[in-house]
């Protein structure tokens, strides 16, 4: 893998990217934590949980060591001026109906450059606030790619902006945790997928917690978000909605 340091010094991505910070802030109350665990050389895998359109800025916008490399339908870049300004952001467009073959090699060819790629293994937004299993492609991403994996959680993004709604709600509050990187090798297993969620969603309860407390109780509400990954209780709350 390479260890050819990303490049660094575009102003389009630094100025969008303290924009972002900023509106955060104001607007979601935004927390951010451990994001100084992203490396600032080498290639690296952010996985996160994938709560709202909210969630790629809202990780990336507080990692001032580097840039990092995004990803995005291929549709988005029709739009001359939207295309290029996502070209000078480092968003990569996913080629559509080409399905997560072609993702998965656009993923690999760039952890191969030393880039750090954020992705996010359940494949769409949350409809109710917890997480849903992870993609067979993630473990194949970490198997080969052979690259640090950087667990991160995002919590209260959800409520900010459920995929049900076409805007943001005011108030928000959202947090962000960035866990310790997990060398590739520890990552090998058939349970790989399994091991990884885990530990994200374990984060992604604490940042819960906290919002909870800071909030005195009243945000996020009580949901199915309350339970962890693939309790009897969020199995129960599923099969109920989905009922």
């Amino acid at each position: 893998m390479s260890e050819k340091k990303p490049s660094r010094g575009n102003l389009t991505y630094s100025t969008i990217r303290r924009l972002c910070w900023i509106y955060h802030k104001l607007s979601t109350r935004a927390v951010f934590l451990h994001s100084d665990r992203v490396p600032a050389t080498g290639a690296n895998l952010i996985v996160a949980n994938h709560q709202s359109f909210l969630d790629p800025p809202l990780i990336g916008c507080d990692i001032t060591q580097r840039d990092i490399t995004y990803l995005a339908r291929a549709s988005l870049f029709k739009n001359p001026i939207l295309g290029a300004i996502l070209k000078r952001i480092n968003v990569v467009p996913i080629r559509d109906g080409e399905g997560d073959v072609q993702a998965i090699r656009d993923i690999i060819e760039r952890l191969n450059k030393g880039e750090t790629v954020l992705i996010f293994p359940e494949g769409s937004r949350t409809y109710d606030g917890q997480m849903v299993p992870f993609r067979d492609g993630a473990s194949l991403i970490m198997r080969r790619a052979k690259c640090p994996v950087i667990p991160v959680a995002v919590e209260g993004a959800f409520d900010a902006w459920p995929r049900t709604e076409k805007l943001p709600r005011r108030g928000g509050r959202t947090m962000v945790m960035f866990g310790h990187p997990i060398p590739f090798e520890q990552l090998k297993g058939r349970d790989a997928n399994a091991k990884l969620q885990r530990e994200i969603d374990t984060m992604r309860l604490q940042l819960r917690k906290e919002l909870r407390r800071k909030s005195g109780g009243k945000y996020p509400p009580k949901g199915l978000g309350d339970y962890a990954f693939g309790s009897a209780e969020a199995s129960a709350g599923s099969a109920s909605s989905a009922g």
